[in-house]
């Protein structure tokens, strides 16, 4: 199995932080998110290569990472030629320009995105994987909102199966919903050129994930370990207060 790391987004919202510095570099705790996100994945038994892919502002930054962190197996950056919010590639379509640069040939895919923090072990989630060998999500329960939604929104029947998928919908019924952090079998490489090719947003993953859910079987796996997505000030600071309470 790969992992694919996404890291070649701008956060406008975390300026001036993220300026001339990559979110998945900023640090909690004394550790890059990359770097939390790397210790997790790492411990699975399948894994082959980390995949990390960027942008050409930021290429720089990750390969130095790449270079200073442990890891037993390779790292590889992989430079996706935007260089600023206009022209970028948008995550989903970062995960077709990274598949068309390193094929997943018969081996399965991790996708988690570079700005997530993750308080939980990856391994139930991997094992459920491979009994299914089927796309999953890793999916949690919040409190439902009163309005809109700033998540998207997970239906599952009782066998697990994801039975419908909205990005932030303005009247959500489910109290679950998914994190970037996505098992995809070998052929999702096939699945996600169709996407795109049809005209499907390159976008937020979920829009092609709500895709994905009536092309073919989608399975959910759960977890209630912590989690933080790193995308404001504030959220930032609430995991530096829960990891580095001495630098609050």
């Amino acid at each position: 199995m790969k992992a694919l790391l996404l890291a070649a987004g701008y956060a406008t919202r975390l300026y001036p932080l993220t300026r001339d510095r990559p979110k998945p570099l900023l640090e909690v705790g004394g550790k890059a998110l990359l770097t939390w996100i790397l210790e997790r994945v790492v411990r699975l038994a399948d894994l082959s290569e980390v995949l990390v892919v960027t942008n050409t502002r930021f290429a720089p930054a990750l390969e130095a990472w790449a270079h200073a962190v442990e890891c037993p197996v390779p790292i590889r950056v992989l430079d996706d030629g935007s260089s600023d919010d206009s022209n970028k590639l948008g995550a989903t379509g970062d995960i077709a320009f990274a598949l068309s640069e390193v094929p997943l040939g018969d081996e399965a895919l991790l996708v988690v995105g570079g700005d997530n923090l993750l308080g939980f072990d990856l391994a139930p989630l991997h094992a459920e994987f491979l009994a299914q060998r089927r796309p999953q999500l890793a999916v949690r329960r919040i409190e439902l909102p009163d309005g809109p939604s700033p998540y998207n929104e997970v239906t599952l029947d009782e066998e697990g199966r994801v039975t419908g998928f909205r990005e932030k919908p303005a009247d959500p019924h489910s109290d679950l919903v998914a994190i970037c952090l996505y098992f995809y079998p070998p052929q999702i490489q096939g699945l996600l050129q169709r996407y795109l090719e049809e005209g499907g947003n390159p976008d937020a993953p979920g829009h092609f994930v709500a895709w994905l859910v009536r092309e073919t079987e989608v399975r959910a796996a759960r977890f209630d370990g912590e989690w933080w997505d790193i995308g404001s000030h504030a959220a930032l600071e609430a995991a530096r207060q829960r990891f580095d309470p001495g630098n609050a």
